[in-house]
């Protein structure tokens, strides 16, 4: 098979995983805000700034720099995997000990015991990583697809039925641990790679070099995008972090899942051709617009039905919520702008300038949420949407030099796209205010008709670029069937 068919065959099954396990996700998450109350998710959103922090310590760049080896051999798998698992049960060891002092710096005592049972997932994951890493250098989605339909599944409806009985909490942290559990189990059923019972420290010397600066970038990223939970906790109530935990989730969900399909299909493609830079930036080029056609005018949407879907699907009860949503769709929309970026210092092996550059925006993010965490959440969200405008501009810069992607030619390549969208949205706003229905399901359905058919109607009258590489995807996966 052709790198470019095997990159349309994985796009398609990495969206199969992606849209069918956050669907199941979505739907679980769903019910359970039915039956659960918002305090629930806040105390969960407590633990996720650590959780987030041990997964990056606990694989360490070592499965970016895996996937990026061109040569990658047996025993640098095996020296990996046992890296993992000796980082995890260090990891969980000190968090073990740790609770109790968390607990305290919330002031929430019933909070130790729920932390050390969700800890437990940093040693879970531990054992799967190396063959998570194989199967994407592979562009294998197939193998992921079905792991994680089935884990979500499975463990969604486990805690709908612990909910159902009382167990409150609880109910969400079984769902982690099983999630994370049937993950692994199902991975390591379905690679051909297992681990032999031979080690050696070499193959993590030579990895480091490249998976040290994506260790500190990882860090310093997770403490600047879960800091905000971490503040909300400790000044706010849990249920004001319930509200913010959900919105956040909510609406990065749709962007983070179509940017994660082309991050994931696309970063072993540009591994291949990194030494050609003209080939390299024509393929980032078609990249990132086909990518912000699809996302910009999605997330456009939400903002246009927040107030009315939040409450529609979750319950009035999160209403609270529906502000931070609105606000950050907007940061959903130019996402992949950020995220895509990333893989080109990943694809050119120069980690190290993506490490300044990470340091760079979450001084500027840490600056903004120190400013406004002791106003309001609301005050919150709004400085943090303006600061992820200024760090994707950042990193939208220094990614293009990399490749010679001006910055002009970025935003040029995209304003056609935002512009449509914004003139989508504007329109569908007002409906949904000046001429809804009595029904807010209908309401919200002609909506959702009425911008897919002005944004479509827009695009062949501007003419965009883009459409014609949908052209030329949607025939070669004609001429493949």
């Amino acid at each position: 098979m052709s790198l470019r068919n095997k990159t349309i065959s994985g796009a398609l099954w990495n969206a199969i995983e992606l849209f069918s396990g956050k669907f199941i996700q979505i739907f679980i998450t769903i019910i359970l805000a039915r039956i659960l109350v918002p305090s629930d998710f806040g105390t969960i959103a407590l633990l996720v700034i650590f959780t987030e922090l041990s997964r990056v310590l606990l694989d360490s760049g070592f499965s970016q720099a895996l996937i990026r080896k061109e040569n990658a051999t047996e025993k640098d798998y095996n020296a990996v995997f046992y890296f993992n698992i000796v980082m995890g049960i260090i990891l969980y060891v000190i968090l073990y000990g740790l609770s109790p002092f968390i607990s305290d710096f919330y002031n929430y005592p019933e909070l130790t015991n729920i932390a050390r049972i969700v800890f437990l997932t940093i040693i879970i994951n531990s054992f799967g990583i190396v063959q998570n890493a194989i199967v994407i250098r592979d562009i294998n989605f197939k193998i992921l697809a079905k792991r994680t339909i089935v884990a979500n599944l499975l463990s969604g409806l486990i805690a709908i039925y612990l909910a159902n009985n009382g167990f409150g909490v609880w109910s969400l942290v079984v769902q982690i641990v099983l999630a994370a559990l049937l993950r692994v189990m199902l991975l390591w059923f379905s690679s051909a790679w297992k681990p032999s019972f031979t080690f050696s420290f070499n193959p993590i010397k030579e990895l480091l070099p490249f998976s040290i600066n994506l260790l500190f970038s990882g860090i310093i990223d997770v403490l600047a995008s879960n800091i905000q939970m971490l503040l909300i906790g400790k000044y706010y109530t849990a249920s004001d972090l319930g509200f913010y935990s959900q919105a956040k989730i909510l609406s990065a969900m749709p962007s983070q899942i179509l940017t994660s399909i082309v991050k994931n299909v696309t970063y072993p493609v540009l591994s291949v051709i990194k030494d050609d830079t003209s080939q390299l930036k024509q393929a980032y080029r078609k990249i990132i617009t086909i990518a912000m056609f699809v996302i910009v005018p999605v997330m456009f949407t939400l903002v246009a039905i927040g107030n009315n879907l939040i409450p529609f699907v979750l319950g009035e009860k999160w209403i609270p919520s529906v502000e931070y949503f609105i606000l950050l769709s907007f940061v959903g929309a130019i996402y992949p702008l950020y995220s895509i970026n990333q893989n080109i210092f990943l694809a050119k092996g120069n980690s190290k300038l993506l490490l300044k550059v990470s340091i760079v925006q979450k001084l500027i993010a840490i600056s903004g949420i120190f400013i406004t965490i002791q106003i309001s959440v609301l005050a919150l969200v709004i400085g943090y949407v303006i600061t992820t405008i200024i760090n994707t501009l950042i990193i939208m810069y220094y990614a293009g030099r990399e490749i010679n992607y001006m910055f002009k030619e970025q935003i040029e390549d995209v304003s056609g796209i935002i512009l449509i969208s914004f003139l989508m949205l504007v329109s569908i706003y007002f409906f949904g205010v000046e001429l809804s229905f009595d029904n807010t399901l209908l309401t919200m359905l002609v909506q959702v008709l009425m911008a897919l058919i002005i944004y479509l109607s827009l695009s062949l009258l501007f003419k965009l670029p883009v459409l014609d590489e949908f052209k030329d995807i949607f025939a070669r996966i004609r001429d493949r069937g």
